[in-house]
């Protein structure tokens, strides 16, 4: 089953725009935008009865302790046109596993009308182009903060032009590869943390109306008060989504936050001002090398292939100290390199080099990185592998990187990498590594997890990456491993546990190689998933097996090796590729949209 999708240009994009938002040449304010969305979306759109895809947001997903993304189908019964919403039957899910209300109120923009209709009377196509045209707008152009502008401000003239060029920009690969690495990070904390803001607050709200329906029984001695019934539906204890343990002061800390990413994303909107901030940061990393090393910016620009450099991060300690970790780092770095001491982590991975190592000692080195790492560089903690993987070893006296809480994605690699001897501490993120491209390879690494969140991934494998992972742990994630279309991996001695999946193939071409039989999954809900698998006479949607030479039978060219499962709920799981709910070129699509928000120029 396929979804309607659309591929349009700047121009396009803009007349769109501007055909909604538009009074005759009279100034719009912000605070009539959505107005006139609900008036063309009232003319545009079916008001009911037709099918349509619903992709689960992740605030949601978190909420339900869903996996994402969960895409399921459905009927829409109302088109809510004042609030652009609509109450949303599900009829089908993916996965037996996923429970949801039948009734659901959703948002327009989380739709994907299905080619497919039972009803060809309907006018789906413009439902679908309608929905295409309100979900660019509100997913690239309407920032969560424009509702706060001032009415005597033209909303459509200061801005309207403008976002869509940037987000075209975006798409394009326009702009620098750091500036926009950075303002797609900053949009998308800012669209979740809307989402969130907006869940809690409704929550606080209906917290205060359930207070007053208890003051009045115990007033009036009612029997069984009435209770407000959450809007996706079941009861308000089991299946509210907007159900949030957060207090107060963490609702006024995303306030917060949300207020620092306005401040800086208002000034990276202006093309100046842009170019101003790209000048300024090429100026920072040259005046960095030459403070550093005068003739270091001479290399760089004259590309020399002198001497290897190798950085080494020490945090602060005793002298006796830093003449052992000295002494650590004769021996690990490579013969006849360049050695430069780094201030912090942070600063050496801005003004690192191809083919440059970087040595670390043990204690906590905080990064908020966003650039990529590649082309044959390495991280290496100055410490012994076998303390690394001992989950009795205090991560205080490890090597231990980690990221800011408002942070996406702890590194991204672009190219051959190699991380040995670390902690990846990836409790305040949502994915450890993203691998774009190349060859990873961890040797004698942790990865940690918050043990929470039904959406937090360690590693994920674009298209093309290779994976070599060998005396790896993985501990407390949603997903250990990730693999997606055409990517392999080698796992050596790796031990994935207390995750809800450890290892996910997500595509027949997926190449995985387990070695040693020595690869062990421990008390996942699910070890292996493997998702689209043909399954020859077979009508089940899913099917469980014990053990992976069980699975091996499907893909016996592209699957080797054998793992040991220990008290796992499901050793392994098959998604028949014959009962999928959309088609595999859509659900591909639909399942690198999120990524492709934050990574979009490696993705195509």
């Amino acid at each position: 089953m396929d979804v309607y999708t659309y591929e349009k240009s700047f121009l396009e994009r803009l007349k769109e725009a501007k055909a909604v938002l538009s009074w005759d040449n009279a100034p719009m304010p912000a605070s009539h935008v959505r107005s006139e969305w609900k008036s063309f979306v009232e003319l545009q759109i079916e008001p009911a009865g037709w099918q349509a895809m619903w992709k689960i947001p992740r605030v949601i997903c978190e909420d339900l302790k869903l996996r994402y993304p969960t895409i399921v189908f459905g009927c829409v019964d109302q088109v809510i046109f004042d609030e652009l919403k609509a109450v949303f039957t599900v009829t089908a899910v993916q996965d037996q596993d996923v429970h949801l209300p039948e009734r659901n109120e959703v948002s327009l923009i989380e739709l994907w009308p299905t080619l497919q209709q039972e009803n060809s009377a309907l006018n789906v196509d413009t439902t679908a182009e309608c929905i295409d045209r309100l979900r660019f707008f509100y997913a690239h152009v309407w920032m969560p903060w424009d509702k706060d502008y001032d009415d005597d401000r033209d909303w459509v003239q200061m801005h309207l032009q403008a976002r869509i060029q940037l987000a075209c920009d975006l798409t394009k690969n326009r702009l620098p590869r750091p500036l926009a690495l950075h303002m797609r990070t900053l949009l998308m904390e800012a669209r979740y943390i809307q989402q969130r803001l907006e869940y809690l607050e409704l929550d606080m709200s209906d917290a205060e109306a359930e207070s007053d329906d208890e003051a009045v029984e115990l007033n009036d001695n009612a029997t069984d008060p009435p209770r407000k019934q959450p809007k996706t539906g079941g009861s308000p204890k089991s299946n509210n989504l907007n159900k949030s343990m957060l207090p107060v002061t963490d609702l006024m800390c995303l306030h917060l936050r949300l207020a620092i990413i306005r401040s800086e994303f208002e000034i990276l909107e202006n093309p100046e001002m842009r170019r101003a901030y790209s000048e300024l940061q090429s100026n920072v990393l040259k005046r960095h090398l030459l403070q550093r090393s005068p003739g270091r910016l001479n290399q760089m620009e004259e590309k020399s292939e002198n001497k290897q450099m190798c950085h080494l991060v020490t945090l602060p300690c005793e002298l006796q100290t830093h003449i052992a970790l000295l002494k650590l780092a004769e021996q690990h770095a490579k013969p006849n390199a360049k050695v430069q001491l780094g201030n912090t982590l942070q600063d050496v991975l801005s003004i690192s080099q191809a083919n440059e190592d970087i040595l670390i000692s043990p204690g906590q080195h905080t990064i908020k990185f966003l650039e990529h790492l590649n082309d044959n560089g390495s991280i290496k903690g100055l410490i012994d592998a076998q303390a690394v993987i001992d989950p009795k070893h205090e991560l205080s006296k490890l090597p231990l990187v980690c990221s800011s809480d408002e942070d996406s994605t702890l590194l991204v690699i672009d190219g051959d990498y190699t991380l040995s001897h670390l902690v990846l501490d990836c409790r305040h993120v949502r994915r450890g590594i993203l691998l774009r491209n190349g060859t990873l390879t961890l040797h004698s690494c942790r990865l940690l997890g918050d043990g929470r969140s039904s959406t937090q991934e360690a590693i994920v494998c674009m298209p093309q990456g290779r994976l070599d992972l060998q005396d790896c742990w993985l501990e407390s994630f949603a997903i250990g491993i990730s693999m997606r279309a055409e990517t392999s991996a080698k796992l050596s001695n790796v031990n994935i546990r207390k995750c809800n999946t450890g290892l996910e193939l997500l595509d027949q071409s997926t190449k995985l190689q387990m070695l040693g039989h020595n690869c062990n999954f421990h008390t996942c809900k699910i070890g292996i998933l493997a998702d689209g698998i043909p399954l020859p006479n077979s009508s089940e949607k899913t099917l469980a097996l014990k053990h992976f030479t069980d699975l091996q039978r499907y893909n016996e060219s592209n699957w080797l090796g054998n793992c040991t499962f220990n008290n796992c709920l499901r050793n392994v799981r098959v998604f028949n590729e014959s009962e999928q709910l959309l088609a595999k070129r859509t659900h591909q699509s639909l399942l690198l949209e999120d990524l492709d928000g934050e990574n979009k120029e490696n993705i195509n």
